[in-house]
Order: C-alpha cells, then structure tokens, then sequence
C-alpha cells in the first residue's frame, strides 16, 4: 500500500520540504506498533530541525520530521500487550511523524480519550508542556503571579544569515 509523507530533502527553509509516496507501510518489530497519524504539529522546534541546527536531532536528510503525533494503532509488533488495535495513542517522535503512517515502541504511547479533538491531544505533547515547564521550572510562577505572554502563534522564521544559518 502507498502512503504519503513529508521528507526534510536537505537543511534549509521550507522548499526542503517535499511531499513524497512511499510504496511500503513500515512494519513494525518486536515492541513496536504502527500508528495511522491523525494529527502533528508544525513547531518552531520542527523549524530548528529543518534548518539544521536543533541540538537534539543528528539524522542527516532525507528524514520524516515532525516532533510529535497523535495517531490510531493499526498493528502491533509481537509482544505488545499495552495498546490494541484502534486505540488512539500520542507520542514525542522528535523526527518521523509528517507521514500518514510510523512506527514507534510501543512504550513510548500514551493512550488518548476517544473523545479528545485530534488538534488539541497533539497541542499538548510539545506545545503545552514546553510552555508549563518554562513557566513552573525556569521563572517559577505561582498562583497569584502575573505573566505577560507576548506571543502565542507561528514564530517567525527568519531567512538564512550569518546569525540564523540554514
């Protein structure tokens, strides 16, 4: 079966991204299941990846981006007893997840209500626990505090230069 995904040809800016079919679903091993994505993100920090210099990912391209997914199980890999069949399930993939399939260990899901929106259950995985965490661990707000958000959408994401390399 053909399924299609988005493959980082090259660091760069967006034109990097190309859309491709890919002729075999991936199998999945021992521990691991295969996911139908439902829904990713597209974060700054997928931008960080796509540019080259995200400190966390050493996969040189071609690779599948895309740092977190919400998705449903369509095959477990032998062994797995911790999610089933169409169970929905989310994960931090960090690379792998612009793709209508992946595969990922089993035990890196965590099972998603039924009932949770798709978009928001994905919003949680990165997006709000970067947010929580700078806000709890790095400046400490406690109930009472007032914050100032001066930002809440899609970064800007600068062209190539010296100070912001592709």
């Amino acid at each position: 079966m053909t399924y299609k995904a988005v493959i980082l040809t090259a660091f760069g800016g967006p034109d990097v991204l190309q859309v491709e079919s890919i002729n075999e679903l991936p199998e999945p091993e021992e521990g691991e299941v295969r996911i139908r994505v439902l829904a990713c993100s597209a974060s700054y920090t997928d931008t960080l990846i796509r540019r080259g210099i995200y400190p966390d990912v050493s996969e040189q391209p071609p690779f599948i981006p895309s740092y977190d997914m919400v998705g449903v199980v369509e095959k477990p890999g032998a062994g797995v007893t911790s999610v089933a069949v169409g169970d929905k399930v989310a994960a931090l993939t960090i690379t792998g997840a612009y793709a209508e399939y992946v595969v990922l260990p089993a035990d890196q899901l965590v099972r998603v209500p039924q009932n949770v929106d798709d978009a928001e259950a994905v919003s949680l995985i990165l997006t709000y626990v970067a947010a929580y965490q700078m806000l709890t661990r790095s400046a400490q707000v406690k109930e009472g505090d007032a914050v100032l958000i001066h930002g809440a959408g899609v970064p800007w994401d600068p062209p190539c230069s010296s100070w912001a390399p592709c």
